[in-house]
């Protein structure tokens, strides 16, 4: 197949469309089976076809317009639909309770880990199996330190030397999948109490939400390169597809996934807040698919979009788009930004695989 639509219609792409979320959300690594990562990725000449082409420009019309709308919105919405004190104690209650949460799911010895072995456990994620007991109790011990407002730093650098364990065992490059624990990490350390003092305190919300949308774009760009691993998940989830091909949807959900965490990246009070529910909606959408595996292994990620529904514009935010109020000047800044993100994204994930396997 050589990834076009077998139609032009305007309803085989809404079909397509509207089938590439349930795909675009499950992470693709842990359903299709053993990974090579040593394996090229596809050649740019391949991935570049005329239908990727496309969809760049359909989805980069969508951002540019939604980036004007967004000015336009916030010249009426000029005070907070959350007010911030608010936000920064919801986000930081989710934060602890989801996280400590979590880390009971991932610990072997209680028996609640859907995906491993009891006795070898999971670090950190699904994929991430195969590690000894002792991560678990350090696992055990991360959940228990998080609820604990003065043992932040702690418990952050019991995260931080769990994603170590990551690297360690699967190398750095597989571990750029899950950067949101390190944005985790400097959050739970930056919500220290006794660092609210500090200037650096106000922007732990823009690295959580940023390390987050890092992710995301570089699994979607991982879509791209390496469609071969989203079409065994379709394989054994035809019906997602809605008859389309499966180039064509795995395509379509790199794009769809690479949108919305951009939304997070450059929105506004609205614009973010648009990318954070449409993206936990196709998130959702995809665990009756996918079943308890997904639901459990995205928990981290739902709890981010939460604080980025809540929180809505960041520093963040303004860094990556600009000041500039008008109109025509954000659309245009978005809009050239979400090409320059994509071509620097897909750069980095030629050049550290290239690294990674040398």
């Amino acid at each position: 197949m050589n990834g076009r639509l077998p139609t032009r219609s305007a309803d085989a792409l809404l079909a397509a469309l509207l089938c590439a979320p349930g795909v675009a959300e499950a992470h693709v690594k842990w359903f299709c089976g053993p990974i090579d990562s040593s394996a090229s990725p596809k050649p740019f000449a391949q991935v570049v076809t005329p239908f990727f082409v496309e969809l760049l420009a359909v989805f980069l019309g969508l951002v540019t317009v939604g980036a004007m709308l967004d000015a336009l919105i916030a010249r009426f919405a000029r005070t907070p639909i959350v007010p911030i004190d608010r936000a920064a104690m919801l986000s930081d209650s989710l934060v602890r309770i989801g996280i400590g949460l979590y880390g009971l799911c991932l610990c072997g010895n209680l028996a609640v880990v859907m995906w491993a072995d009891p006795s070898s456990g999971s670090v950190l994620t699904p994929d991430l199996y195969g590690t000894n007991r002792m991560v678990g109790y350090v696992q055990l011990a991360m959940a228990a330190t998080v609820l604990i407002p003065r043992l932040s730093i702690v418990a952050a650098a019991l995260l931080v030397g769990l994603y170590a364990v990551g690297i360690a065992k699967f190398g750095p490059f597989y571990m750029i999948d899950y950067l949101f624990f390190l944005g985790l990490a400097a959050y739970i350390a930056l919500s220290d109490p006794r660092l609210g003092k500090f200037s650096v305190h106000r922007f732990r919300v823009s690295i959580l939400i940023g390390s987050l949308s890092l992710s995301l774009m570089w699994t979607a760009v991982e879509k791209f390169l390496f469609p071969q691993w989203t079409i065994a998940v379709l394989l054994l989830h035809p019906g997602v597809t809605a008859g389309q091909p499966f180039p064509t949807v795995a395509t379509i959900a790199g794009f769809v996934e690479f949108t919305l965490a951009f939304y997070l990246l450059a929105g506004r009070e609205i614009l973010g807040r648009v990318g954070a529910v449409l993206l936990g909606i196709v998130f959702v959408a995809a665990m009756p698919e996918f079943g308890m595996l997904d639901v459990i292994g995205h928990i981290p990620v739902l709890l981010i979009l939460l604080v980025a529904l809540i929180t809505g514009e960041t520093p963040l935010q303004t860094l990556s788009r600009g000041s500039q109020p008008g109109i025509l000047v954000s659309g245009w800044r978005v809009g050239v930004g979400y090409i320059v993100a994509l071509a620097t994204l897909m750069g980095l994930y030629y050049g550290l695989h290239a690294l990674s396997v040398g």
